[in-house]
This record gives structure tokens, C-alpha cells and sequence, in this order.
């Protein structure tokens, strides 16, 4: 199970709320099991219905252990898309409207299988 901070948490809920309708995209940066901190990519664009980011910009990590990403519907599922960019990374998060609580929050393995996340 993973473990999230409670800042992280309300940073990348808060980022959700803001940017909607339109997504957030962010990385999740962690010490072992907790994520510590989420990661805003350099020139990352926030669409409606999509966020990307130019990896070539993205820094060397070996902290970063996956992504964060809104959906600014109620549907915290993954798409193809998302799970084919699951790859990149062990935990890839969803965060779906109303972009409140880790409740709103689906986690996902690099297959895109769901997996279990709390507030540390």
C-alpha cells in the first residue's frame, strides 16, 4: 500500500479544482512507499480533456515513481491513453470531480490495475 502526505495531498486536489474543466497533470516524487511532494512539470499544458508535458524537460529523478492526473468528470477510471503512460511509472493516480478528498483519487498500476492509497 502507498502512503501519501497529507500537503501532497491537498496540493494536487487543489491543483485539480483550479484548472478544471480543464486537467491536471503532475508526478509524484516519494521516499519508499510515501509520496512526499507532487512535481509540476515544466511547460506543461492543461486542455480540456487532455495534460501533457515535454519529458525532455523533465529532470533526471529517481524519486518520481509515477503521475498524477485529473479527469473533470466524476470518472476516475483510466482510458487506453492513460494506461498506456501508466508505463512510465510503479503509481499513477486519478483524481476525478469534485477534487475533494482521497476519495476522489483512484490508484493504478503500471498495468492499470487498481491498488490502494491512504493519507499518511
Amino acid at each position: 500500500m502507498h502512503r501519501i502526505r497529507k500537503e501532497a495531498l491537498e496540493f494536487m486536489l487543489g491543483a485539480s479544482r483550479s484548472l478544471h474543466p480543464r486537467e491536471f497533470i503532475g508526478f509524484l516524487r516519494a521516499e519508499g512507499d510515501l509520496i512526499t511532494e507532487i512535481i509540476v512539470p515544466p511547460a506543461a499544458l492543461y486542455g480540456h480533456g487532455f495534460a501533457s508535458h515535454q519529458e525532455y524537460l523533465m529532470p533526471i529523478d529517481s524519486t518520481l515513481i509515477g503521475s498524477v492526473h485529473s479527469h473533470p468528470s466524476a470518472n476516475n477510471r483510466p482510458s487506453q491513453q492513460d494506461i498506456n503512460f501508466f508505463a512510465k511509472g510503479k503509481l499513477n493516480l486519478i483524481i476525478a470531480r469534485p477534487y475533494q478528498t482521497i476519495n476522489d483519487i483512484a490508484a493504478y498500476d503500471q498495468a492499470g490495475k487498481p491498488v490502494e492509497i491512504e493519507t499518511a
